[in-house]
């Protein structure tokens, strides 16, 4: 026969059901407005930034964060750790702090909002996204310096070529795109 606290302990035991995981809540979350990438994974500016928070504001640990390229801008088959790319998404897990940094490396341009940002799988909202690699072929190389050049000299509000997010392709931006462009490392395009 059961004794009196081993048969409290079994009670107590099925009565307190584990917490449930905190879900990440859109409204609390803080998501970038662009992700500027490149052919090398450097890290452009602080990285794009991802933090998730559930209801209560508090940070979501190891929260799955996927970045989901749906529109002309395509990741690499290889990132810079720990990001990780499953064609045609990159993704990585929240820190301590429900932060995320991402240096992705990818290709091509979508000035209008094509790539979802996901936690836990809760859509958290939608992002532009450019790279120094413009013709989206695996290289920072000459025909993007020729569409750089062009966008700086003939038409500096182009957001495609706006890598500091200032709001005009000027000198820092070519410092930016001059970095990549000396540093080269190729890449494979997710299909």
């Amino acid at each position: 026969m059961f004794s009196r606290t081993l048969w409290s302990s079994l009670v107590l035991a099925l009565l307190v059901t584990p917490a449930e995981a905190a879900l990440p809540d859109p409204a609390h979350c803080i998501v970038e407005n662009v992700i500027v990438g490149d052919s090398n994974g450097m890290q452009i500016g602080n990285g794009f930034r991802v933090m998730v928070f559930d209801a209560a504001n508090n940070p979501v640990v190891n929260s799955h964060v996927v970045l989901a390229f749906n529109g002309s801008a395509r990741p690499y088959t290889a990132q810079v750790a720990p990001a990780v790319a499953s064609c045609p998404n990159i993704f990585a897990m929240t820190d301590a702090a429900g932060t995320v940094v991402f240096a992705p490396r990818m290709g091509g341009y979508d000035n209008t909002p094509f790539v979802e940002v996901r936690a836990d799988g809760v859509f958290l909202r939608t992002v532009r996204s450019r790279s120094t690699d413009l013709t989206a072929d695996g290289v920072t190389g000459a025909f993007d310096f020729v569409h750089f050049r062009n966008n700086f000299l003939n038409s500096p509000s182009a957001a495609e070529t706006d890598y500091n997010e200032d709001g005009i392709t000027d000198p820092f931006d070519f410092n930016i795109f001059r970095m990549v462009f000396l540093n080269d490392i190729p890449g494979t395009p997710c299909p």
